[in-house]
């Protein structure tokens, strides 16, 4: 960070010890302008993926830009579920500064373990608010806390502020969050307070039981992310490894082995229909896939298909924008929680499964399990 970044982020931390003279400390740059027009680097925002990273553009380079200090709801992890005001947070970063000229300002650290670049992102003149403070300021993301940062303790008050005044994700005590996972179908995680002062958790149709309270977090932690990166029989089989036994006798029953990723031996003639989660075993082959789509991303030049949360993993199905006029409006809502029969051509991109799809006639709705 700059001399003059440093400046403008730390003004709490100036000491005036004499009576200094007004037009001094004007020419002497101590009072901080919100937006420092001599720091940092200017970029050109290109995209908003959601509500804490972007696509910038700066000189000649491309680069997704990860935003310091905040963490909103996730919209599009794979890991993770959709989350409360996900869509909402990425909407209000986006009429922040999308299509706009931005400063960004590092801290300690460039970059983080996926190479996006962590900054701070600065409004143009004459706005020049900072955009990670003011997604906390209204309850669009929380104060990323495990990792440290120069602002955290301006944020940190940012955040109080947002929750007394029930702001965003703080709206009604919280409750609004439980309200929308209520009304969304997630699936509970339940905790029984059980023999010799253990608990047993119980997650769908698997439950673990002896769980020491100091093991509650962790044990609860890893069955959601199972849940949300697996599927099938996958998920089946890393369940029961981490000690989720199913608690049905029906269920119980041997799991088949997942197939393994790549073409391997699997038969598949040209236009047969195949398992979803199974897509990756006919990789250069045409086929038809059948299952519910569970979550659409539209970017502005292609729409995303997804059959499961995990996008790097289990099969995505790809249009392209110069495609989009010939499908039905508004496709990434059309499509969402609808039963799909879809033909093409399984490829590999970064080593993801995809079928790009060209035509709508490629695509059949087979069930609508609705919104």
């Amino acid at each position: 960070m700059t001399g003059l970044g440093r400046i403008a982020g730390a003004g709490r931390g100036i000491r005036f010890g004499h009576a200094w003279p007004l037009w001094l400390l004007l020419a002497s740059g101590f009072f901080p302008a919100p937006f420092p027009a001599d720091a940092g680097e200017r970029a050109h925002v290109l995209e908003v993926f959601d509500g804490d990273t972007l696509l910038v553009r700066s000189g000649q380079d491309v680069r997704t830009v990860r935003l310091i200090g905040i963490d909103s709801p996730e919209m599009g992890h794979p890991a993770r579920p959709r989350e409360f005001l996900s869509v909402e947070s990425a909407a209000y970063l986006s009429a922040l500064c999308e299509g706009k000229e931005v400063l960004l300002e590092p801290d300690e650290e460039d970059t983080d373990p996926y190479g996006r670049y962590l900054r701070y992102v600065f409004l143009p003149a004459p706005d020049g608010r900072l955009a990670n403070l003011e997604l906390v300021r209204s309850g669009h993301a929380r104060v990323l806390r495990i990792f440290p940062f120069s602002r955290r303790e301006e944020f940190e008050r940012a955040e109080e502020e947002a929750r007394e005044n029930g702001r965003g994700i703080w709206k009604d005590g919280g409750r609004a969050e439980l309200s929308w996972l209520r009304a969304s179908g997630a699936e509970p995680v339940l905790v029984y307070p059980a023999s010799g002062r253990t608990f047993a958790v119980v997650y769908g149709d698997r439950g673990k039981p002896d769980v020491e309270r100091e093991e509650l977090g962790r044990t609860i932690s890893r069955i959601v992310r199972l849940r949300a990166e697996n599927a099938g029989p996958e998920y089946a089989r890393k369940a029961e490894e981490a000690g989720f036994r199913p608690l049905t006798e029906s269920g119980s029953l041997p799991v088949p082995p997942f197939p393994p990723f790549g073409r391997g031996d699997a038969a598949a003639t040209a236009g047969e229909t195949v398992p979803w989660d199974q897509a990756r075993a006919h990789v250069g082959r045409e086929v038809t896939v059948e299952g519910k789509i569970v979550r659409t991303h539209r970017g502005k030049n292609i729409l995303y298909l997804n059959f499961h949360p995990n996008w790097k993993k289990y099969l995505t199905v790809v249009i392209f924008g110069k495609d989009l006029p010939g499908f039905p409006d508004n496709p990434e809502t059309f499509y969402r929680n609808k039963a799909l029969r879809v033909r093409g051509t399984v490829t590999l991109h970064k080593d993801r499964p995809e079928i790009v799809v060209t035509s709508p006639a490629a695509i059949t709705v087979v069930g609508d399990t609705g919104n």
